[in-house]
């Protein structure tokens, strides 16, 4: 169980190519020192994460929003994969070396009234499950 997602880094994602995954478990296996970088957030992030079986075959969504800190933060266009960090320390991993890679977008609201918040939000898309990081 995901709880109170504070921290939020990112990679290129090969850099974990020698990640071993688990998928009977969820979990990821990262030996190797990557370079990850952390993405500026407000506040936590929201994580939604779904699973459905269809003609034998099972599959994966997880869609992640945060609110990031400033306007101008932009990520390599480049296959990317994230380590998201929870409140009790536990590591996760969304994306990884092999495709399908996540795929990220950035929304900014631009209220009509000068009272109400201007945000960016970054929105990223997995056909992929969350794994736990060991």
């Amino acid at each position: 169980m995901l709880l109170h997602i504070n921290r939020i880094e990112y990679c290129e994602a090969r850099h974990i190519a020698s990640a071993i995954i688990v998928p009977q478990t969820s979990m990821a296996i990262i030996k190797e020192v990557a370079p990850w970088r952390e993405i500026p957030i407000a506040g936590l992030a929201e994580l939604e994460t779904s699973q459905e079986q269809e003609e034998g075959t099972r599959t994966f969504n997880a869609s992640l929003a945060a609110t990031l800190c400033g306007d101008a933060f932009e990520l390599p266009q480049r296959p990317l994969a994230f380590r998201l960090t929870c409140a009790n320390g536990r590591q996760y991993l969304l994306g990884t070396a092999e495709p399908p890679h996540p795929f990220v977008a950035f929304a900014r609201s631009l209220p009509s009234e000068a009272s109400d918040v201007t945000a960016t939000t970054l929105n990223i898309e997995s056909a992929t499950d969350v794994y736990i990081i060991k």
